[in-house]
């Protein structure tokens, strides 16, 4: 609860500076409003804001969508580690311990080391690298007999090492991607705007008018969080876990235990 409290601060924040924000303008402006003023002025905050509803909506869904493609690749990944495990027990006795000793190497790498490393700099793990070129190695290293004998099954095994690695690579990618700036000055900047400008709509009573202001300020800095904690899916406090690939160790343990 206490990553979040940041997010909460700038919520509750953005409150109390849009209701001091009104009340303010509302000592200024609202002595020189005259009539007519809204007939003006609420046709432009509804168009202001109803282009920036589409924008933020926009945005929120984009990052969830790229939040939960990452979700997606990681469980992908891992599930696809624990169905080369066990197609390893069809390969040739040497070459099929090999290779479920450097899935094991690769896992772990993922978990004790890539991990940490995706989530500070959105690099890779030196040990997992290793352990996936170790992978493909082993099938470099088989004889000319194994290889006649065992085609298929190795034929079936190389396909799937290829696509655990090609999750990786978009793992990767994924935890170094982030917002451009130009989006957030635009979030950021256009929702402003539309929250200032709520502050000079004309409403007779000073209180509604400041909790109205308050809270769709605040409603927008909700939004903005929930995007920036989204597009971030290796970082923060909704950031993705190694919890998939601790599974795959433990099917990798059943797998081994049976018989």
């Amino acid at each position: 609860m206490s990553t979040f409290l940041p997010f909460f601060a700038i919520i509750f924040g953005t409150f109390a500076l849009a209701a001091i924000g009104t009340l303010m303008v509302r000592q200024l402006v609202y002595a020189h409003v005259a009539e007519g003023h809204n007939a003006v002025i609420v046709p432009i905050f509804q168009t202001a804001g109803t282009i920036y509803a589409v924008f933020l909506a926009f945005l929120v869904v984009a990052v969830w969508e790229a939040y939960d493609a990452a979700h997606a690749n990681v469980a992908e990944e891992a599930s696809a580690l624990a169905t080369l495990y066990r197609a390893s027990a069809g390969m040739e006795t040497a070459s099929g311990a090999e290779l479920r000793r450097l899935i094991r190497a690769y896992t772990r790498a993922v978990i004790q080391d890539e991990w940490r490393v995706q989530s500070q700099s959105g690099g890779t793990s030196v040990e997992a690298r290793a352990a996936a070129l170790g992978m493909y190695r082993v099938f470099q290293n088989l004889g000319a007999d194994v290889r006649a004998s065992d085609s298929a099954i190795d034929g079936a095994v190389l396909a799937i090492l290829g696509q655990i690695l090609a999750d990786r690579n978009k793992r990767t990618l994924e935890a170094g991607d982030a917002l451009p700036p130009i989006m957030w000055v635009a979030a950021v900047g256009i929702g402003g705007i539309v929250v200032v400008m709520s502050f000079f709509l004309y409403m007779e009573r000073r209180w509604p008018h400041t909790l109205s202001c308050a809270v769709m300020a605040s409603v927008i800095a909700m939004l903005l969080c929930i995007t920036f904690v989204l597009s971030r899916p290796f970082v923060g406090p909704m950031a993705l876990g190694p919890e998939p690939f601790q599974h795959s160790l433990e099917v990798f343990d059943s797998v081994d235990a049976t018989p």
